[in-house]
């Protein structure tokens, strides 16, 4: 017969979240700002301007920010 303690102490170590990892949210970044504009159009955003989120270099994260009027 197995001992309850046993069973208790597995059930306690194999929890996990119940959505995904627990961290904070990050922002949508693409790596064209053709994509950026594409998406933000599928989105109904008018009113936004592209960021490039590593700005001393050519290629790298382009996220969109929503301008609020």
């Amino acid at each position: 017969m197995g001992s309850t303690y046993f069973i208790k102490r597995v059930f306690k170590t194999k929890r996990k979240p119940k959505y995904g990892r627990d961290r904070a949210k990050r922002p949508k970044t693409f790596k064209t700002e053709e994509a950026a504009k594409k998406w933000a159009e599928s989105k109904k955003i008018k009113n936004y301007s592209i960021v490039n989120m590593h700005p001393g270099r050519k290629t790298g994260k382009i996220r969109v920010v929503a301008k609020s009027d």
